[in-house]
């Protein structure tokens, strides 16, 4: 429904080995957990903020590096849909809209910093940006 919080609980980065040769990069986005936030303000009987934990890797192979962030999402839900999505948790499963808008915040949040970390510790970028062309 709505976005109100983005938190990062742990950024770590790694660089193993120097780069030499091919390396591939490869991206994992894994939602940890979804539970009920406890408001430290009123927001009405009919709203639910839920905090969905995750967990975002980024592995540079062969060992040559990772960076790694955890931390959260804090979603502004009504109660029937807040209610409905974590029945559905229960089994690890989330509504496929759901994963995506709260996975795109993730990508978009971590992407960025991942950039600068990438240049501060001498890796290429794990996506390509575009390029400018005559």
């Amino acid at each position: 429904m709505a976005l109100v919080g983005f938190n990062l609980t742990k950024i770590s980065i790694e660089k193993k080995n120097p780069i030499s040769g091919q390396v591939n990069i490869k991206t994992n986005l894994r939602i940890s957990d979804i539970t009920e936030e406890k408001a430290k303000v009123e927001l009405g009987k009919e709203n639910t903020i839920l905090r969905f934990d995750f967990e975002f890797t980024i592995e540079y192979e062969p060992k040559v590096a990772s960076i790694n962030f955890e931390g959260h999402i804090l979603e502004l839900q009504g109660e029937k849909e807040a209610k409905s999505i974590l029945k559905e948790w229960k089994t690890k499963t989330i509504d496929e809209d759901l994963r995506l808008r709260v996975s795109n915040v993730i990508w978009t949040k971590c992407n960025v910093k991942a950039f600068l970390l990438e240049e501060e510790i001498g890796l290429p970028i794990h996506i390509p940006l575009p390029r400018l062309t005559k």
